[in-house]
């Protein structure tokens, strides 16, 4: 229900829902106005006007003057009904149509219902009512009938009601159903947007061919999409081809260099020389072999070799291949994990990226630090390292995945700054995520296969 109320159709139905059930109760105010209340006022001021003249008639002409002038008012009262009554102050009722009234005169104007029964048939008439005593205890009601102008009231009443309630259940009705129809195509374009999010450009969001305004923005957004394919394709394939067209240059100039090294004899500076430029080949194409391992992974042509794994064994082996390093550093290398825990994966890929982040954690971690293996099937799968050594800042974190990116305090250490780039797409080609969090101190990377691998 609360996923509903934050639908922003949703809300936009309910808004105009309302909208309508005020506008609805405007006109009913204005109708009420308009056919109640003014025609109300205006029997009002006749009531009292014709209160006036009996009351002068009674003063100045008496009593029986006051009933003849009432029984003139009865046979003449138009389109409204009048009614009276007449009593003298010992009681006697003197004339009257009313076929009752309050015991208790009221100063304000007063509804008493004057039904009336003829040849067995009953007429409903409500007479608004103006009463006065004078000093001598005569009593004067004077009035006319209101039925019709009551029922309307009541009937504007009714329908004002009706039509709020029926406005107010059809807009929540209608709201849930565009909320449902449009939530359905907004999550059908979040779904393609997840997806092209994980590595996979070449989906797209589907066209119903309704030339609506969600197949206007699907067709943009496919074009977009298009275009972004069209443009990772061009940098993927002009990534391949440079690290391609570079691999036999170097592994030449490697061969050359190497013929030249057994040439010099060790300690002279030439060979030094020769030695240093053999390293910077070497590390060139060790940036070229990783440069083009990350454009198949991402751009989904590395072969993938998916099994069983046991994922404690592949921890055992990380840690028991990095534990001489760690012991010569003087870093406490341990494994959390407990068996059973097992996945689908490609073990060499997932080998390697642990690898990646356990080098990088010997790298940064100093002398006495700790590093830790973990493995964790407790809401999914969760595979990583985590370490007590100085950490990331949050700005670094989000970006050090981007190739050649490297901490700030990584000056003069080793490394391409590719790892984290090679981490990154192995999950990817996983459907796993890759995330870097602060360990308070240092860092923990992490990764989350999903319950499908798991």
């Amino acid at each position: 229900m609360s996923r509903l109320f934050r639908s922003l159709s949703f809300r936009l139905a309910l808004f105009y829902a309302v909208l309508l059930c005020v506008s609805v109760a405007l006109v009913a105010a204005i109708g009420y106005r308009v056919w109640v209340a003014w025609p109300m006022q205006e029997i009002e001021s006749e009531v009292d006007r014709e209160a006036d003249e009996m009351a002068r008639v009674l003063q100045n002409e008496g009593i029986d003057a006051t009933r003849l002038a009432l029984e003139r008012r009865m046979r003449s009262a138009g389109v409204r009904k009048s009614f009276h009554a007449l009593i003298a102050p010992d009681g006697e009722i003197v004339s009257a149509n009313l076929p009752s009234w309050p015991r208790r005169p009221s100063s304000h104007m007063t509804l008493i219902e004057a039904d009336t029964f003829l040849d067995g048939f009953e007429d409903d008439y409500t007479a608004l009512v103006r009463d006065r005593t004078f000093a001598d205890g005569t009593r004067l009601l004077v009035g006319r009938d209101v039925e019709e102008i009551l029922r309307e009231d009541e009937l504007l009443r009714t329908a004002a009601l009706w039509i709020v309630c029926v406005t107010l259940v059809l807009g929540l009705a209608g709201g849930w159903l565009m909320s449902r129809a449009i939530g359905q195509r907004i999550e059908t374009l979040a779904r393609t947007a997840r997806q092209v999010m994980d590595g996979d450009l070449s989906e797209r969001v589907p066209v119903r061919g309704t030339s609506d305004d969600f197949d206007r923005l699907n067709e943009t957004i496919n074009l977009m999409l298009s275009r972004i394919e069209a443009l990772f394709g061009t940098a993927r394939r002009v990534s391949e081809n440079v690290a391609h067209e570079f691999r036999t240059p170097l592994a030449r100039l490697l061969t050359r260099l190497e013929a030249l090294e057994h040439l010099e004899p060790e300690g002279t500076p030439a060979r030094e020389e020769i030695d240093n430029a053999i390293a910077e080949v070497n590390r060139l194409q060790r940036i070229f072999a990783a440069l083009l391992r990350i454009s198949r992974l991402e751009g989904g042509r590395h072969p993938l070799h998916i099994q069983r794994c046991d994922i404690v064994n592949l921890l055992e082996d990380l840690v028991e291949f990095y534990q001489p390093e760690a012991d010569a550093r003087g870093i406490e290398l341990v494994l959390d994990a407990q068996r059973p825990l097992v996945a689908d994966l490609d073990l060499d890929l997932m080998f390697q990226a642990l690898s990646n982040l356990l080098d990088n954690a010997l790298k940064y971690v100093p002398g006495g630090g700790r590093i830790e293996a973990f493995a964790s099937g407790e809401g999914g799968l969760h595979i990583g390292i985590a370490d007590n050594g100085p950490g990331l800042s949050r700005e670094e974190a989000a970006r050090v995945t981007e190739p050649f990116l490297r901490g700030e305090d990584t000056a003069g250490r080793a490394g391409e700054g590719l790892g984290l780039s090679m981490v990154a797409a192995i999950a990817q080609v996983h459907g796993a995520r890759f995330r870097l969090e602060d360990n308070r101190p240092g860092l923990r990377a992490l990764l989350i296969v999903p319950p499908r691998l798991h």
